[in-house]
């Protein structure tokens, strides 16, 4: 009898379990255990072009203690369905670390996601995510650089811009503050070839050799390089440069005050009317002697924001509002004529929010290649986001849109370490001036010799900003910073005009290795100033609001700016002058961002294609068992948000369950994990179901797993009954379903979801198998799904019966957004029946109706049918 030891027998029984495969239609979904021989899966380029040849890299390491020899497998899905799988043989020793690559040739179809897996049979796996697609403007996952100083290698360039493009997949980058001048970005001395150095507004050295290095490992990663721009604006000094202030904008009628931004520096930014003519072609010439000579691919364009009660040089009063848009074309017009593949342009929306300034001129009328918003106060809440994201994508036809949002804004976060607590010397506590924290302040930090010594002790190995909270009356302070007795750079205080200020915008980022050190802040002798210390933070960001936020975005239709490349670490983005790393990226929150990434490009068609309509924000769609839930975005709720695609209904479930105030950009607490939530999602009973999937960026390695499920109906209607497993912060259900087109594109009510009514047939003269009944009270509603074969204007004609003796009216939404009132006259009894019509514009595809009855409306109806023409 052959005999097995029980170690090892077990070891046979686990791994067979592991891989168990679930077999679900045409469809397998494997089971694994947590990594322990793959370690990272990653491309070798951040976005691929249909028939390319894509190379999969997984690196492996075996710390088991004895030797592996087994399968390496890989398998390519494409949302649930796999697509591809291969496997090699491999042998590790004990001890050993090694790459191993895979080759996939890219399939024909363009514009796909797709996550990578890649495991053995010992139940271990990693997954990676692969873009095919022609154009990066369709799923921009855009990154920036903002240093471009002589001292950062090639070897520099070409590590930073690897790893935001394989472990975050960015596929485009701007290049944020490059510029000499604003006017004449690229400095030529001699005329013609530019010079090997500039400084920049902020007196920064730039150098031409370090932009080139990052372009080009941008375009070794099949990257873009977008090099950033002021639209409509010139330095002090313009005239010399051949720009005419004929073509300013003014804040009197008699052109004596051009419209300008000062620095107060002795440096401004004079404004241009976007839509001069003679402007439009210097600044396009401009731009095209970017992308000739410095390789480019295209302009970042940006702006200051709104300026109203201004002036062109005639007196003439002017919108900035709508000239944007001239601008634009006029500039998209000369880079095509320049260089057709060289032509990428976007635009800053700036402040941007529903209905809000320049939305309309820029979304719906310029030629850009994606939409580009910076959120400021106007879109605060979680809910802003969402509703001001739907309106930008659906003004230029579900263009793809980037947000430019900074997390923790006017926010001191990280472990901080108060001066009264610290060593110092030559320098008293006091509490004489107010905004401080702690329980006091360093006073008469004002000689030479004083000093102020922390004792600090970090968690991890990376680079932190050193933010001191200081007050400053006067002075344009510095003081040396040392570590551990080390000299490592000086820090500069700024004048407050007052005692009772306290501002934490002095840093220095540092490396410190993980454990204890000193960091000591002295007055040394070529420093200068006074001023008075508060306290030392390790500037962090807060990982919990990043992480719903991205997902609020994302969830939304939006991509999101953050990520760049820093001196010696990837950076996140805290502030708008984007050279700013006030705050840093703790080991775990650089962990979830990568899942975050792989997540939003493997599943790039189920977030952001320009297929997807939205859903409502109401209630009636969906009931978790014991859980406060909101389509809005309240706080301490289960956020739901709904799409749908010609094969999906896609619902998103964001976990705001620990939220106190519904603000994306503020720290918050971390979620309350919910574990097997019990769901019911409500479908109009012409839609067929097969399938329910899960996909999350929190969740199995972003895999897609197939969820059991039970339908069934009852008083609201049709519905598909599954368990989530676990809702760390971001959940997506994809639902996969055929919405049925009824005989004449009629749909009945009694089929809809219904919110607060009933079903009858105590009338005649009904189609189908009876009518809404009961429509007569604020708040009731019914919810249908329509499928619109063709894009373009619909009628949506509603049969309807009113004996009431008044008109009776009715809100409707299509997709979430209100579309207008529906009129219904009064009619001779409850056993006529009459129709009432609302028209609207529709994307091909799957759309909700909602007829609802709001606070504004009246009169009760019974609701036969609706006919989609």
């Amino acid at each position: 009898m052959l005999k097995i030891r029980k170690s090892k027998f077990l070891t046979i029984l686990f791994s067979l379990i592991l891989v168990l495969s679930i077999y679900h239609g045409n469809n397998i979904e494997k089971v694994y255990a947590a990594s322990s021989y793959v370690n990272k899966v990653y491309m070798d380029k951040s976005r691929y072009n249909p028939g390319d040849k894509v190379t999969i890299y997984a690196d492996l390491s075996n710390t088991s203690g004895t030797n592996f020899t087994g399968t390496l497998y890989m398998e390519i899905a494409h949302n649930e369905i796999s697509v591809y799988t291969t496997s090699q043989s491999i042998t590790l020793n004990n001890g050993q670390s090694v790459t191993k690559s895979f080759q996939w040739t890219a399939p024909s179809t363009d514009y796909q996601g797709y996550i990578v897996k890649v495991y053995t049979e010992s139940g271990d796996y990693k997954t990676g995510a692969v873009d095919v697609s022609s154009n990066w403007t369709k799923f921009p996952r855009y990154g920036y650089i903002p240093d471009f100083d002589s001292n950062i290698t090639q070897s520099n360039t070409t590590k930073q811009i690897n790893t935001l493009s394989q472990d975050y997949n960015i596929n485009a980058f701007q290049f944020y503050d490059w510029m000499w001048r604003h006017e004449v970005p690229i400095k030529k001395s001699d005329g013609v070839n530019p010079d090997s150095s500039w400084t920049d507004l902020f007196s920064r050295n730039i150098s031409y050799s370090t932009i080139q290095n990052y372009i080009k490992a941008v375009h070794n990663n099949n990257g873009k390089a977008m090099a950033y721009m002021m639209s409509y604006a010139a330095r002090e000094g313009y005239t010399d440069y051949g720009v005419n202030p004929s073509w300013g904008l003014f804040q009197d009628t008699s052109h004596q005050s051009q419209l300008n931004v000062n620095f107060n520096n002795g440096k401004y930014l004079w404004l241009f009317a976007p839509s001069n003519t003679s402007w439009q072609n210097y600044i396009g010439n401009i731009y095209k002697d970017v992308v000739n000579t410095a390789g480019f691919d295209g302009i970042q364009m940006d702006q200051m924001g709104q300026r109203d009660g201004i002036y062109d040089y005639n007196g003439k009063s002017y919108d900035l509002g709508t000239s944007f848009s001239s601008l634009i074309n006029s500039v998209k017009r000369q880079l095509n004529s320049n260089n057709s593949l060289k032509s990428y342009l976007d635009f800053n929306i700036v402040d941007g929010t529903t209905n809000g300034w320049a939305l309309d001129d820029v979304s719906k009328n310029a030629d850009t290649d994606f939409n580009f918003s910076e959120i400021w106060w106007k879109s605060n809440n979680y809910n802003d986001i969402r509703n001001y994201v739907e309106q930008l994508r659906s003004n230029s036809n579900k263009k793809a849109a980037v947000l430019a949002a900074y997390m923790n804004y006017n926010e001191n976060l990280g472990p901080k370490y108060e001066a009264e607590n610290a060593s110092f010397n030559g320098v008293d506590i006091a509490v004489n001036h107010s905004g401080y924290s702690g329980s006091g302040f360093l006073q008469n930090f004002a000689q030479q010799g004083d000093y102020v010594q922390f004792t600090v002790n970090v968690n991890e190995t990376m680079n932190y900003p050193l933010v001191f909270q200081y007050g400053d009356n006067l002075d344009n302070a510095t003081r040396t910073i040392y570590i551990d007795g080390n000299k490592v750079g000086q820090v500069q205080f700024h004048p407050q005009g007052t005692w009772d200020k306290f501002v934490y915008d002095a840093n220095l980022n540092v490396n410190l290795t993980k454990g204890n050190h000193t960091i000591k802040i002295s007055y040394d002798s070529g420093d200068t100033g006074a001023i008075n210390l508060d306290s030392l933070t390790l500037g962090e960001f807060d990982e919990h609001s990043v992480r719903l936020a991205d997902a609020a975005f994302e969830a939304s239709g939006a991509t999101h700016i953050e990520l760049g490349a820093g001196k010696d670490d990837t950076v996140m983005l805290p502030h708008e002058y984007y050279p700013n790393t006030s705050k840093a990226m703790t080991g775990t929150l650089k962990a979830a961002m990568k899942q975050n990434y792989k997540f939003i490009t493997a599943y790039e068609n189920l977030l952001f294609d320009q297929n997807i309509n939205y859903g409502d924000q109401g209630n009636q769609y969906i009931n978790i068992n014991g859980e406060k839930i909101s389509g809005d975005g309240t706080e301490g709720s289960i956020w739901h948000m709904t799409r749908m695609t010609k094969d999906y209904d896609i619902l998103h479930l964001i976990n705001l369950s620990n939220e106190t105030d519904s603000k994306w950009r503020n720290s918050t607490s971390s979620p309350i994990v919910k574990n097997n939530l019990s769901v019911k999602y409500y479908f109009p009973t012409d839609t067929a179901i097969s399938n329910v999937y899960l996909a999350s960026p929190d969740f199995n390695e972003g895999t897609s797993t197939a969820l059991k499920y039970t339908t069934g109906t009852d008083n609201i209607g049709k519905y598909v009954s599954f368990t989530v497993p676990t809702l760390d912060y971001w959940d997506m259900i994809y639902i996969k379903r055929a919405v049925n087109t009824p005989n004449n594109d009629q749909y009945e009510a009694e089929n809809a979801i219904k919110t607060s009514v009933t079903t009858n047939t105590d009338h005649t003269g009904y189609t189908g198998t009876g009518f809404i009944d009961g429509f007569a009270e604020k708040g009731d509603e019914i919810t249908t799904e329509i499928n619109a074969d063709a894009a373009g204007d619909h009628s949506l004609i509603f049969r309807y019966g009113n004996s009431t003796g008044t008109e009776a009216t009715r809100h409707v939404y299509v997709d979430g957004s209100y579309v207008g009132i529906l009129h219904m006259p009064n009619l001779s009894n409850w056993d006529t029946w009459s129709k009432a019509s609302l028209n609207v514009n529709l994307a091909a595809g799957v759309h909700t109706i909602c007829i609802y009855y709001a606070s504004t409306d009246n009169g009760g109806v019974n609701l036969d049918n609706l006919t989609v023409k």
